[in-house]
């Protein structure tokens, strides 16, 4: 089979840049080799792995899965079944905390929640300076550890547990946070793909799905330095909500940040100092 005559079978069920992806992992060939080696012939295990990869994306494994790798904020994040998936929205929480660290002489950051860890290294990257990361997956934080080593070229503060509750004495001037917040009823209109990554990492818990959001508001001011702030992505419909539960919790300068899709994506408020 000519790789013109696999091309046309991938297309015929699949979209084109997933062809080309699928291709690039069965033939190692990039996209201009694809086009200029059309006529060459593929071997029988070449076929077989595409059609492997191939079906494995259509029964709903997202494509960042099969490559095991994901582009987020100018970096490559590994990712596997035990993260979530990087997402641009998330990019307007790394875009936030890096003006808000501007107020801050060295400031000191924690990443909450971290899944892939893509929001801290992403930050700490930028800054050059460390970014503490948690989960409360183990397997998850295996992930985190390895991205963060990889964007910044050291090793994280990286622990395991609920919340914060590995943080017990600690403050920092700056804890963001993308954890899940999704509605059962919202998870369930999602896509094939988003059913495939970890559920746990989309809904929030409660009606609203703001029960872990509450209790990261209700307990972070301990964890927080004076005049310190806590910056959460939400859903946009959750906002209004959220501005409330941190007034009501104490903090001040309230501001919420829409996403590239001009949709209210990110909230965050200041500690105030006792």
């Amino acid at each position: 089979m000519r790789l013109s005559e696999l091309r046309k079978e991938l297309l015929e069920k699949t979209e084109s840049v997933d062809a080309r992806i699928i291709i690039n992992l069965a033939t190692g060939l990039d996209d201009v080799q694809q086009i200029t080696h059309s006529s060459e012939e593929i071997t029988e295990e070449e076929y077989r792995k595409a059609i492997e990869l191939l079906e494995r994306r259509l029964n709903g494994t997202p494509m960042a899965y099969i490559t095991g790798k994901k582009e987020f904020y100018g970096h490559t994040f590994l990712v596997s079944p035990s993260v979530l998936i990087p997402r641009p929205d998330t990019e307007t929480l790394v875009e936030t905390v890096l003006e808000l660290s501007r107020s801050f002489h060295n400031p000191s950051i924690l990443d909450l929640c971290t899944g892939s860890g893509a929001i801290g290294a992403s930050i700490a990257f930028a800054l050059r300076r460390p970014v503490a990361l948690s989960d409360i997956s183990e397997d998850a934080l295996r992930i985190a550890r390895e991205n963060y080593r990889n964007i910044t070229g050291s090793d994280a503060d990286a622990r395991c547990g609920n919340l914060l509750e590995p943080w017990q004495g600690s403050t920092f001037d700056i804890i963001a946070t993308n954890p899940p917040y999704l509605t059962k009823s919202w998870y369930e209109e999602t896509e094939k793909d988003v059913k495939a990554e970890p559920m746990g990492a989309f809904i929030g818990g409660g009606e609203d799905g703001l029960s872990l959001i509450r209790s990261i508001i209700s307990s972070s001011p301990e964890f927080l330095s004076p005049n310190g702030i806590l910056a959460i992505e939400c859903d946009y419909r959750q906002t209004r909500i959220c501005g409330r539960l941190l007034e009501n919790n104490g903090f001040t300068d309230i501001h919420i940040v829409k996403d590239l899709a001009d949709k209210e994506r990110v909230i965050y408020g200041r500690r105030l100092p006792e």
